[in-house]
């Protein structure tokens, strides 16, 4: 089934830059009016692409600055949508964080941060925003989800363990519509692509997920949108990613999955010899 989003009101979470700025964008092209959500901290950021994007496609776009990572954060952001712009055709949950480390050294704050906005805000903004699509028969919810969702990865342990519950939650979810539904529930699944999510969390320019995804926000944005609007299920771009993914990590036996995420979830750095290591760090620090 094909979605159709002109003249239709799209709500994109995490929208002011990455992955969501590049999905908001999407729509905007398309002809849909935006509701643009992201955290209060983002807020000038939020108006300024606003004004870009209704000078740039002639579109209506609302503006609300929201913590969903509160208790009610979700609760509140649905009812000041619903008072302010009325219904919503399509929900793009796509506001995250993410960390990067060991676990046994990750911070406790950061452990309930997360698991709060990867997955109780968008279990709850789905659960808010659906009924009313299930009642209308059309609309849609697109949740940024990540190829981490598909395997264990180290060094980002928790941050995959929250994509895999977005992407059970939602397959679950779309498999519970009701037969012949004119709602599309779906997830995109992006590579390690460099964003300031990733950027943020620490993740080191070399490692080798980040290397080898060879993509862009752009690509990654437009491809996941294409396969959304077609009413994909859930959408890997990047063919090459495709095939690790969906074809070798499908049917690996699960022990070798594993040892092979423990050898790509490193840094590049860290397979040279300790001298050219210190001599490659010390290059890096002279800039």
């Amino acid at each position: 089934m094909r979605l159709d989003f002109a003249g239709r009101n799209v709500l994109v979470t995490g929208s002011s830059m990455g992955i969501g700025r590049g999905l908001s964008e999407c729509f905007a092209r398309d002809g849909a009016n935006l509701i643009l959500a992201d955290h209060p901290c983002q807020e000038a950021g939020l108006k300024a692409w606003a004004t870009e994007l209704e000078g740039a496609y002639g579109i209506k776009t609302w503006i609300f600055c929201a913590d969903l990572t509160a208790p009610d954060g979700p609760e509140t952001l649905h009812r000041q949508v619903a008072q302010t712009v009325g219904h919503v055709h399509t929900l793009v949950n796509n506001a995250g964080i993410c960390w990067f480390g060991k676990f046994a050294d990750m911070p406790l704050e950061s452990i309930g941060s997360m698991i709060a906005l990867n997955c109780v805000a968008y279990a709850k903004m789905s659960r808010l925003f659906l009924p009313a699509m299930i009642g209308r028969n059309e609309g849609g919810i697109l949740n940024v989800s990540s190829v981490s969702a598909f395997q264990p990865v180290p060094v980002m342990a928790l941050y995959a363990g929250t994509k895999a519950f977005t992407q059970n939650l939602t397959e679950a979810i779309r498999s519970e519509l009701p037969r012949r539904s004119g709602v599309v529930v779906s997830t995109l699944n992006p590579p390690f692509t460099r964003t300031r999510l990733i950027e943020d969390a620490g993740v080191p320019l070399d490692f080798i997920p980040v290397k080898i995804s060879f993509m862009t926000v752009d690509e990654v944005t437009r491809q996941g949108f294409r396969a959304f609007k077609q009413g994909r299920q859930r959408y890997v771009p990047g063919f090459h990613n495709r095939l690790f993914y969906f074809g070798l990590a499908k049917f690996m036996p699960h022990s070798l999955l594993n040892a092979a995420s423990r050898l790509l979830c490193r840094r590049l750095s860290d397979f040279l010899p300790s001298s050219l290591k210190a001599h490659v760090d010390t290059e890096k620090n002279s800039f």
